[in-house]
């Protein structure tokens, strides 16, 4: 089995690739409209042309949020069919595994134990897998958002690594700039995570070439920095970020009181979302240690590991700033934390027999954990998309009755269905008039009020199953 594998190593590769993004699409095909999504549908039907989108995107930003990468192209996705977009964020998802696995160092060429960490990995802790990779206004920000950051990340390490294929400088730093000022534009906290690794790569890099007498510095080092930190400036700077930060610190505690507050509840956060990681990380560093790998303050500041961890950890902490954040804002964070995770186990000598089966009985337990979670899920999803569609077509047929009081009657999604990969539950209607989700679907679909009951209940006034 072992020497099938290795001769057909490239192969089986890219057959898990494909494997990942047809898993992926099938969530994707079976995650509706849900929550903000309507919002946004809503306002996107009322643009005429493309410049439209555009004015309503500024209209966001001076009143709401300073995201401009992210919540124009949650517009942009509104505006075609929804096949469309689950065919490009499927692409994004295998995107971003590709990105983490072009930042794990010293892995074998197509290195399928890498791949298959990356991507369990991803199913087993990604953050609120359903609002960040499936859901449109969470992925269009969090899962594309990665994207552009650890795009730029894998760009400017790669050329940092080969600064002999630098041709054209000019052309290389600005194209650098407007690519950093793009990933400094998407995230607050992960931006920022992500241009603190920019800035620790090229200080090792600095470093090492100062020893050596090289020059030290190139241009789109300082390009690509620069272009960062004008993109987080827009970002953080919007009219709307201050609108918004006024309304969640409502009653909350400032000054230091409040930055202490903020700072206990990120740890609790932290320890909630990744727990387990932390634990295999922890594991990895003492055996990186007793191998004699982090021996040193050289090998320290220049392992991934430890870059990747410090970048984790200021993404995560750097929400102290802001309002209480909810947990898909971690969603960065973990992304760092799991490269580090994984070139850790990477690094870690296999020679002895207990180590490498530990290393592959991981792999293995999540590759079965995956199997077996993913078919019950996908049956839950099945279920909620079923649902949903039951509902719609409840409401357009009420909207079509012209004996119809105007109030349309639906059934709420059945808490059995609840699942970490669908939006679905946390922003259900509700049975009083006024709820915001029920004003979004009352505005989408040109009804007067819709309210929804239990499904039980439901069932008895209007029908059975």
């Amino acid at each position: 089995m072992a020497v099938f594998m290795e001769k057909h190593r490239k192969q089986i590769f890219w057959l898990i690739l494909a494997a990942a993004f047809i898993t992926i699409f099938i969530y994707n095909f079976l995650t509706p409209y849900l929550s903000d999504d309507y919002f946004y549908a809503c306002e996107v039907r009322q643009a005429e042309s493309f410049w439209d989108l555009i004015k309503q995107q500024y209209g966001e930003y001076l009143s709401n949020s300073g995201r401009v990468v992210g919540q124009f192209n949650v517009r942009l996705s509104l505006v075609f069919d929804k096949q469309v977009f689950n065919l490009v964020n499927s692409g994004m998802f295998v995107i971003l595994v590709l990105l983490m696995y072009a930042n794990i160092r010293r892995k074998k060429k197509y290195d399928i134990f890498v791949l298959l960490l990356i991507i369990t990995f991803l199913w087993k802790f990604a953050v609120d897998f359903g609002q960040t990779m499936l859901w449109i206004c969470g992925a269009c920000n969090y899962l594309w958002g990665s994207v552009f950051i650890l795009g730029f990340i894998t760009f400017y390490r790669y050329f940092l690594n080969h600064p002999e294929k630098i041709r054209h400088k000019v052309l290389l730093a600005a194209g650098t700039f407007f690519f950093g000022v793009l990933a400094g534009w998407c995230n607050e906290n992960t931006s920022g995570g992500g241009l603190l690794l920019v800035i620790m790569f090229a200080l090792n890099f600095w470093w090492m070439e100062k020893k050596r007498g090289g020059k030290g510095l190139h241009g789109f080092m300082i390009t690509g920095v620069l272009g960062m930190c004008c993109g987080i400036l827009g970002m953080i700077s919007a009219p709307g970020v201050r609108n918004r930060s006024q309304v969640m610190s409502d009653g909350e505690y400032t000054g230091i009181v409040g930055l202490l507050s903020r700072n206990y509840k990120i740890t609790l956060n932290v320890r909630e979302l990744f727990f387990p990681v932390i634990l295999i990380m922890v594991i990895v560093l003492v055996l990186l240690v007793l191998q004699k790998k982090l021996y040193s303050f050289k090998q320290i500041r220049s392992n991934e590991t430890i870059l990747f961890l410090i970048g984790a950890a200021a993404t995560s902490y750097a929400l102290a700033l802001a309002p209480t954040p909810m947990n898909r804002a971690f969603f960065g964070a973990g992304i760092f934390l799991l490269i580090g995770c994984i070139q850790g186990i990477v690094d870690v000598t296999d020679h002895e027999l207990f180590i490498r089966t530990a290393k592959y009985s991981l792999v293995s337990i999540l590759c079965v954990w995956l199997f077996f979670t993913y078919v019950d899920n996908l049956v839950n999803l099945a279920r909620i998309y079923r649902e949903e569609n039951e509902r719609i077509t409840l409401i357009m047929e009420e909207k079509a009755d012209p004996s119809s009081d105007g109030v349309v009657v639906i059934p709420k999604f059945r808490e059995a269905f609840k699942n970490p990969y669908s939006v679905a539950h946390d922003s259900d209607m509700e049975e009083y008039g006024g709820y915001w989700i029920n004003l979004f679907y009352e505005t989408y679909y040109g009804v007067d009020n819709i309210k929804a009951i239990p499904r039980d209940e439901w069932n008895e006034l209007y029908g059975e199953d």
